[in-house]
């Protein structure tokens, strides 16, 4: 593939602190970009329903001197497709939205954490270009096909993720688009246990999602990964690589909560194999879907243990 499509000559668009918008070959990626270019790597990527501010939190309980990027995912704030070939929800599509912004970025090996949307995005991102990823940390959304669960995890999984398949028909379709904040309300409301998350926090997903590009993306991403929606042919080659389960190179950390009323523990537990240097599983009792909003402390841990494998090292004395 051609590399990152660049029409601004000034580099990203700047809208306000860390805030920046950057032109690629199929989209205008809008994202958080915070602390010294040369600090040690952090990108983190919100899932579905969020936006990056679900990571407020954790960023709270991590060291200063950190480089964080957070991108704003298709259709939500002002991340838009430009190239009408290349819309679609596939993962394909959010793993080559975010290799573009790191190959323009010139970042790498990264600390790449993700949730729910975003867990599938870095999984897939690790597997493309295992030489950006230094380390991965994911959230609720496991890596790894479902013929490694059982039938009776099968089922317990799709009662889970009903909507997907309400997604897959022409009337659920037409009702999402109609109204998408219906069931984004419904997912913050279902997915986590009562009182967990703040209304505030819904108010600002729901403004940052009210786009002309969100329910399109949304649909065709449930659409293609039930196998009802064509991928295009732009991501051809790295969707079927991805779907070929390649295994992962770096040292992952998945984190899920026992409450959780999206996503089932199943493949979690029985998708070690996928991992060449090793998978660690957390599981927190009592947690539900947003891990990261639920149990900022756990998800900073785990992001702390890979991160200081990566710090650069300080200079000798007397080197600078």
């Amino acid at each position: 593939m051609s590399g990152p499509r660049h029409s601004r000559s000034d580099g990203p668009e700047q809208e306000g602190t860390g805030a920046r918008v950057l032109s690629t070959r199929f989209t205008d990626i809008h994202y958080l970009d915070e602390g010294p270019a040369d600090g040690t790597p952090l990108v983190l990527v919100h899932g579905f329903p969020d936006v990056p501010a679900t990571w407020d939190g954790v960023l709270e309980l991590l060291p200063p001197g950190l480089r964080v990027v957070r991108p704003f995912l298709r259709g939500v704030g002002r991340t838009r497709v430009v190239d009408p070939g290349a819309r679609s929800g596939q993962v394909a599509a959010l793993a080559t939205d975010l290799l573009d912004l790191l190959e323009a970025l010139d970042l790498g090996p990264v600390v790449l954490v993700g949730h729910d949307w975003g867990a599938r995005t870095a999984h897939a991102v690790a597997a493309l270009a295992p030489e950006r990823v230094g380390a991965l940390v994911t959230l609720a959304t496991a890596y790894g096909p479902s013929s490694e669960l059982s039938g009776g995890e099968v089922l317990d999984d799709a009662a889970a993720a009903w909507y997907r398949y309400w997604l897959c028909t022409a009337a659920g379709a037409e009702a999402f688009r109609g109204d998408p904040a219906q069931l984004v309300r419904w997912a913050w409301r279902e997915w986590s246990p009562p009182g967990s998350l703040p209304p505030e926090a819904l108010e600002e997903v729901l403004a940052a999602t009210a786009t002309s590009g969100f329910a399109d993306t949304v649909v065709d991403y449930y659409r293609h990964g039930a196998g009802e929606a064509p991928g295009r042919a732009v991501y051809r080659a790295a969707q079927e690589a991805l779907d070929a389960w390649p295994r992962i190179d770096a040292p992952t950390t998945f984190v899920l909560g026992t409450a959780d009323g999206c996503e089932t523990p199943a493949l979690a537990r029985a998708n070690g194999r996928y991992f060449s240097a090793g998978r660690e599983l957390i599981e927190l009792d009592g947690v539900g879907h947003f891990v990261q909003r639920e149990a900022p402390g756990a998800v900073a841990a785990a992001i702390l243990r890979h991160l200081r494998p990566l710090a650069p090292s300080p200079a000798p004395p007397g080197t600078r």
